[in-house]
């Protein structure tokens, strides 16, 4: 069978969609394609904001999936962790290794968790960064929820052409659910200690 012979049972208007959609872009298509494509690449920003970004945004996920290596591996030495607006009494100074073994202490205990990131921005200044993203936590035991909301701040230095958080803070301005998730999370993390 020939195209014009695969063509004579179908009606116009499919006859004129499968024109269009073979026929080559008139050059006023290409140039928005072009212009489109061009804005897209503008708005990708820059190859330092893009590495900051993408340390930041592997904090969470790598929690997330209990992968806590690869969290630690994002942040410095020493590190400024903030989460007054949260829990209550003072930003801390600590080592990666004891926030992992704080996280450790009370994420696995939850049956699942998701922290969302959107809108992650990041502004270099030479071998120094800050990011800021609003985040989501979602945090589930048994069916029930517990969701603080806020913007993560970060705080980073480009060490060895790799860049490593100096300071987290978490800005709570909204929280659901039942708080009261966590002491039962951190009971059961105790209680499986090795598991996640």
């Amino acid at each position: 069978m020939t195209l014009s012979q695969s063509r004579a049972g179908l009606p116009a208007t499919l006859l004129t969609l499968a024109a269009i959609a073979v026929a080559p872009p008139s050059s006023s298509a290409t140039g928005l394609l072009e212009q489109e494509a061009s804005q897209n690449l503008t708005l990708a920003g820059d190859p330092d904001s893009a590495r900051v970004i993408a340390t930041v945004s592997s904090i969470p996920l790598a929690v997330d999936l209990g992968e806590y290596r690869l969290a630690e591996a994002a942040f410095a030495p020493s590190i400024l962790i903030d989460y007054t607006s949260l829990w209550g009494g003072e930003a801390q100074t600590m080592t990666p290794a004891a926030l992992m073994e704080a996280w450790r202490a009370l994420v696995p205990g939850f049956d699942a968790t998701y922290h969302e990131l959107r809108d992650v921005r990041a502004v270099v200044a030479g071998d120094k960064a800050t990011a800021t993203a609003f985040v989501d936590g979602r945090h589930w035991v048994d069916g029930r929820l517990w969701r603080p909301i806020g913007t993560y701040e970060w705080k980073l230095q480009e060490v060895n052409d790799r860049w490593q958080v100096t300071a987290m803070t978490f800005v709570m301005t909204q929280e659901i659910g039942d708080r009261g998730l966590v002491a039962v999370a951190r009971e059961r993390a105790r209680l499986k200690v090795g598991v996640r």
